[in-house]
């Protein structure tokens, strides 16, 4: 009969800080597989006592290839670590470890990397643009907050078990979703931030009317919210290629420039 000890909070605050050397174990075999594991060590100890052969079970059913999102793996080895201290059988495990790397990978990518990231550095250049130090302080400070997330999202996976499965299910897609919508409210919020386009005061129709101020008087930031959806026609629409795009936006301004126009 194997005996299971039962980890604690202290446990899992280990697992969290542990689970930020995921990516030091890397391998284009086995990706994640070796950091992924070396911070379950610990627990599984914690769990097995002095049954060597247990632990070394435990590891090695975790060897195989994984390659999930940094910040929301401790949610998968806290999940693990609970099934393994249920004692549930492990082919059982290695089949959900299997199963759910790749959701939550897309999970996560879409709540750190597609959202915070942007959203963080967007709120921080913002700040740098002012001549103010709290652009590098924020942008620092958000993700530290980030960091120390894997903890709870440890406590999270190991507090669910097996249940974690229907939690994803449900609510994965929703949250993938929010998390975009977020994203793309801030950055559209942001936009006449970084882009700066206006008519010259001087540039009138009749000799009378400005130019700028007709633009003004249908919606304040319009011109840059225009250029902005131009890109992105270019972008998404017409496929054409980043650097093309960049070329062009030069050349156009410079012309303008040039002109009188801008």
């Amino acid at each position: 009969m194997v005996s299971r000890n039962k980890l604690d909070a202290k446990d899992l605050n280990k697992l969290g800080w542990l689970s930020m050397i995921s990516q030091s174990g890397f391998s284009f075999e086995r990706m994640q597989a070796g950091g992924f594991t070396a911070a379950m060590i610990p627990g599984f100890k914690k769990i097995y006592g002095d049954q060597t052969e247990e632990i070394a079970a435990a590891m090695t059913s975790n060897m195989g290839f994984i390659n999930t999102e940094p910040h929301m793996i401790t949610f998968l080895q806290g999940l693990i670590l609970s099934l393994e201290e249920a004692g549930e059988e492990r082919s059982l495990i290695q089949n959900l470890r299997t199963g759910l790397f790749g959701p939550l990978a897309g999970l996560g990518d879409a709540i750190f990397w597609f959202t915070l990231l942007p959203v963080s550095a967007a709120i921080g250049a913002s700040f740098n643009t002012q001549g103010s130090v709290l652009g590098p302080i924020i942008f620092i400070a958000i993700w530290f907050l980030a960091a120390i997330s894997r903890i709870w999202f440890g406590k999270l996976g190991y507090r669910l078990g097996i249940n974690s499965l229907s939690v994803l299910k449900e609510s994965g897609a929703a949250i993938t979703k929010a998390a975009g919508i977020l994203g793309v409210m801030v950055i559209g919020g942001l936009i006449p931030t970084y882009v700066s386009l206006r008519f010259p005061e001087d540039l009138t129709l009749f000799g009378t009317v400005p130019v700028q101020g007709i633009f003004d008087t249908i919606l304040n930031n319009i011109l840059p919210l225009g250029f902005v959806f131009l890109v992105y026609f270019f972008l998404k629409v017409k496929k054409v290629s980043v650097v093309k795009v960049i070329l062009g936006v030069i050349v156009a301004s410079v012309l303008l420039a040039l002109l009188g126009i801008l």
